[in-house]
């Protein structure tokens, strides 16, 4: 379950920022939550998306005006699922995680690699140090 504020701001910006990727299990993961369209939308636009997007494409259960309302209705939630049927609840639990995790593995180790030792890598992350626009060569 996932609560946020009205100040949420979730994205990927990491095409116009550190030159980085996602891995494989994250990229199946968004694309399982959110659908690919938004997942492709997002990431090469680079497009941060707000409380109420979030919540009307399912990346968020509820929106709470503040961090203390994100406090109050967790502590709320807790309260009420505690007081549901334990065995359940694991089960449960136990069933979304094996469901989640039915995909095949994609080995991506060779592009992660690629990516986290590329020129364009380090030029991200100097320039995002630096605040500055990074300069991308494509190597």
């Amino acid at each position: 379950m996932r609560i946020a504020t009205r100040s949420l701001k979730y994205g990927f910006p990491i095409a116009r920022t550190l030159g980085n990727c996602l891995s494989a299990a994250t990229l199946a993961r968004l694309v399982g939550l959110l659908g690919e369209a938004t997942v492709i939308d997002m990431l090469y636009t680079s497009r941060l998306i707000e409380a109420d997007e979030a919540l009307r494409i399912g990346l968020v259960n509820e929106v709470v005006e503040d961090h203390e309302a994100v406090v109050a209705r967790s502590d709320a939630l807790a309260r009420q699922i505690a007081g549901h049927a334990p065995l359940t609840l694991r089960v449960t639990k136990e069933l979304l995680r094996r469901l989640r995790h039915r995909l095949p593995v994609v080995d991506d180790d060779d592009l992660i690699g690629m990516v986290y030792t590329s020129a364009d890598f380090k030029e991200g992350m100097a320039a995002f140090l630096e605040k500055r626009k990074p300069n991308w060569q494509g190597r």
